[in-house]
């Protein structure tokens, strides 16, 4: 999704860019036409991947026309624009991490028979849905709990929480896997 910026590595035209005294557009477009390529740069150089450059250089204006309104008023909007940017690809960059690891951890455990025999696929669609169906919070608590394996305090720290809430949803998580016919330990 591009924000009505050109997809170029051509500068902005002269108009859009920033004037000699180093001021910016102070129109939206204008801004975006002139940091485009700029952000374009910077994460490409970053993230050693011009595709992902690109997205995460199109969500960064797309979070910017969010905030234009604040953006506008503010001294430097060049700089929220950049750490905005930095926060994309840090985020993406973590989340890549963590997928990583959780099939190194766990892929071959998810799939490896049990009892010399075949994994029961039905036994584990029988457990996707039913986790599924959880509330939302109770599903992301027991996700980040026992799927990832995070303490408590992680939890909540993720969730933005009490310890005590992530404590009670998870126990809420499991009582509701135990009323849908689910065999489920208090690991």
């Amino acid at each position: 999704m591009t924000v009505g910026v050109p997809r170029t590595r051509d500068r902005a035209s002269p108009g859009d860019a920033e004037d000699a005294s180093g001021a910016w557009p102070r129109d939206l477009d204008g801004f975006c036409r002139a940091q485009y390529p700029r952000l374009l740069g910077m994460l490409g150089l970053y993230c050693a991947d011009r595709d992902l450059a690109e997205e995460l250089a199109q969500e960064t204006l797309v979070r910017v026309c969010s905030h234009w309104g604040d953006l506008e008023a503010s001294e430097n909007p060049e700089r929220w624009a950049t750490r905005v940017a930095f926060n994309l690809a840090k985020s993406t960059f973590r989340s890549r991490s963590a997928r990583r690891r959780v099939i190194e951890r766990y892929g071959h455990s998810m799939t490896a028979p049990r009892d010399g025999g075949r994994d029961d696929e039905s036994e584990v669609l029988a457990v996707r849905t039913a986790v599924v169906r959880l509330p939302e919070r109770q599903r992301r608590a027991l996700v980040l709990r026992y799927f990832l394996d995070l303490s408590v305090a992680e939890v909540a720290s993720l969730m933005r929480c009490p310890q005590g809430t992530v404590k009670t949803l998870t126990f809420q998580a499991i009582a509701s896997l135990r009323r849908s016919g689910l065999e489920v330990s208090d690991a």
